[in-house]
């Protein structure tokens, strides 16, 4: 009988599910699986073609020489530039489609671009080297963005607390699984043979998209609201639907705060991991296979935060609690690389950086959207997580290259000093949208 009393507790600690909520949860958990599996395979394989590409013959623009990792940082503003149509597109066809039927648009759009550069990757050139990036970022921006949309439309913000632990469990899983196949694959199947493989989480995910709206029917057309006219007396377009819900509100702004202050930090560990990889490892796939490596590593991290801190951390402390790990994690790491700036240590401060993140910050700061109205779980959300993350990252980029230019390339440990005084600023953010959280959830459980 205390066997079975102590399996409860620890139940109700770590996976407090309700009966009739597992078929939910479970379903959102393995749509989330192969959302990320998909984007392992994508990432090292993007950032590795192009670093590559750039490294060994190094881009010259407007009189300035980039490498490979500093032309990474171009793309990254290249991806802003593709993000104003993607957030048009997606907020578009949110308004036209039931979030089943735009799955299953979204999944076929990505299934044939797969095919194409599939194709491409056999002979890539630089035209081939730049798409595949912004690809690569257009797919994780896009159904990262969807998938947390359908499940915050999904779960109230009470089964959110209990239920995003073991949802995001299957993303971190995705993530070992992706970039494994990456890391073990890649340089005997090649690119193009890995492209394909992509094709069947697609058809996965549209099968658990029609399966969990018919288990969760829509609420959109009993909670939707007549849009507000601009001041120009015209319906505001795609863009600042999002944007005109984000600025008229400080609770969406606090997510803004989040969001942007972590994407900067976030980049500059990117690219100072970029930086270190294009001048330790030689070789094409070789540089593939270590990005995946830190993929490995960082999905393996991702796991046992999930487990065993995630949904602990969340019921017991609240959301706000649980977003100031990643932030406190990132404030050691950032000391540590400056003071030890090796290939070793910038991949345990990246590891240690993508692993919180992708664990237990990520399931508080999806978390947050619970308590907002519908319009802010599509609209705002696609404008915050597309735009405003690449906005931010576009910061970051400008701040990287320019001290890069300064203290070249070998010294990109002293862009560690811009981190630590974003870090200050993020915690502040973070403490405020926690408190509003607690408030927004306790009126909308009164309700």
């Amino acid at each position: 009988m205390e066997k079975e009393n102590l399996g409860k507790r620890i139940y109700r600690e770590f996976f407090d599910i309700r009966r009739e909520e597992w078929p939910a949860v479970l379903s959102m958990s393995l749509f989330f699986f192969m959302v990320i599996a998909t984007f392992w395979v994508l990432k090292p394989l993007k950032r590795g073609l192009l670093v590559n590409f750039y490294q060994d013959a190094p881009l010259t623009l407007m009189g300035f020489t980039f490498a490979g990792a500093e032309v990474e940082q171009l793309a990254k503003v290249l991806n802003m530039v593709v993000v104003y149509g993607i957030v048009i597109g997606f907020t578009m066809l949110s308004r036209k489609f039931k979030r089943h039927n735009l799955n299953l648009i979204l999944s076929s759009v990505f299934a044939v671009l797969f095919i194409i550069f599939a194709n491409l990757m056999r002979q890539p050139e630089a035209g081939t080297a730049w798409s595949f990036y912004v690809l690569g970022d257009m797919f994780n921006s896009t159904f990262v963005t969807f998938f947390w949309a359908y499940s915050n439309d999904i779960f109230t913000s009470e089964q959110a607390k209990r239920s995003y632990g073991l949802v995001g469990l299957g993303g971190i899983i995705g993530g070992i699984v992706g970039s494994t196949v990456v890391v073990q694959y890649v340089t005997l199947l090649g690119r193009s043979t890995l492209l394909y493989l992509c094709l069947i989480p697609l058809v996965v995910i549209v099968a658990i998209g029609y399966y969990v709206n018919y288990q969760a029917p829509d609420r959109s057309d009993d909670e939707a609201e007549e849009e507000e006219p601009c001041a120009e007396g015209k319906y505001c377009n795609a863009i600042w639907a999002g944007a005109r819900l984000v600025f008229n509100s400080k609770y969406l702004l606090a997510i803004v705060g989040i969001i942007g202050l972590y994407e900067m930090v976030s980049n500059i560990v990117d690219f100072q991991l970029s930086a270190v990889i294009a001048t330790e490892v030689a070789g094409a796939l070789n540089k593939d296979a270590y990005f995946g490596f830190v993929g490995q590593i960082t999905s393996i991290v991702s796991l046992i935060v999930q487990l065993f801190l995630t949904s602990l951390v969340m019921r017991r402390f609240g959301v706000g609690v649980a977003l100031l790990f990643l932030p406190m994690a990132l404030l050691m790491g950032t000391v540590g690389f400056v003071l030890v700036p090796s290939l070793i240590f910038v991949t345990i401060m990246s590891a240690s950086d993508n692993s919180l993140n992708y664990s237990i910050n990520q399931s508080a700061k999806e978390a947050l959207y619970t308590p907002t109205t519908q319009d802010e779980k599509y609209k705002a959300k696609s404008f915050i997580d597309m735009f405003v993350q690449r906005a931010a990252k576009v910061l970051a980029v400008v701040l990287n290259l320019v001290v890069a230019a300064y203290v070249g390339m070998g010294n990109v440990r002293w862009l560690s000093i811009a981190v630590f005084i974003i870090l200050v600023f993020w915690i502040l953010v973070v403490r405020y949208a926690g408190r509003e959280f607690d408030m927004k959830a306790a009126e909308q459980h009164e309700v």
